[in-house]
């Protein structure tokens, strides 16, 4: 199902790894994902890679013949902010299905093209594509990717 290099920048066992050093065991995400069957799991990183692809990245292929947005630029790497945030995208994902809020609320405003509402005395305008809004949801992956999608980069 996970295909490295062809539909997913991680396998199973480096999403596996990643957590288990990054993630206590106790933690409501990192418990969320322990839960899941692999087959969830790969479907989790499948959809999280989905996602990462919709954002618009500066530069080009390494190769035009590549199935995947990464390497770019000439390089042969992948960086590890993608596959982390595919992982972070992943897990964040697990613990909003635990916690029943798969598809509702922003999330399913977003899926659904609005581009702004209020309530109250908040309001929020949401543009972009659809998918990259979803990928940035997440906060750890947005941190992640913002440098390479052109949001902004850190200073030494």
């Amino acid at each position: 199902m996970l295909k490295k290099a062809r539909n997913s920048y991680v396998t199973l066992a480096e999403a596996e790894r990643y957590i288990q050093e990054r993630y206590a065991g106790g933690d409501p995400s990192r418990m969320a994902w322990d839960a899941l069957a692999d087959i969830d799991k790969s479907r989790l990183l499948l959809r999280a890679c989905t996602l990462i692809e919709a954002l618009r990245f500066p530069g080009r292929k390494t190769d035009l013949r590549q199935v995947l947005s990464w390497p770019r630029n000439g390089h042969r790497d992948i960086p590890g902010e993608i596959r982390h945030a595919q992982i972070e995208i992943a897990l964040w994902a697990a613990q909003r299905a635990n916690n029943g809020m798969s598809e509702t609320g922003r999330a399913e405003l977003i899926a659904q093209g609005v581009t702004s509402y209020s309530i109250g005395d908040l309001s929020e305008h949401l543009d972009g594509s659809k998918a990259a809004q979803e990928a940035m949801q997440c906060p750890a992956a947005a941190l992640l990717l913002r440098p390479l999608t052109g949001g902004g980069f850190a200073l030494c």
